[in-house]
């Protein structure tokens, strides 16, 4: 993994973080935001594969600018 995926995936992983905290009121939306972000931090750690489906659903679930920067980044699969 280069230093530039590794970067985004730790901007990505910090917005998804945010996020979290945003919408820490509401309590359905932390049902699938806390693993989620979980993955994430799994993903820029280099334990879980980047894939366009995560991507994907961060994007719509989770934090629009998130999963711009996961989809942007590199794809181990």
């Amino acid at each position: 993994m280069s230093d530039y995926d590794r970067t985004l995936r730790m901007i990505a992983f910090i917005l998804n973080m945010v996020s979290l905290a945003v919408s820490a009121i509401l309590i359905v939306p932390l049902a699938w935001m806390i693993p989620m972000c979980i993955t994430s931090w799994r993903i820029y750690k280099g334990t879980r594969p980047n894939t366009v489906a995560f991507g994907v659903c961060t994007l719509i679930f989770l934090s629009l600018f998130g999963g711009i920067l996961l989809l942007l980044s590199k794809k181990d699969r």
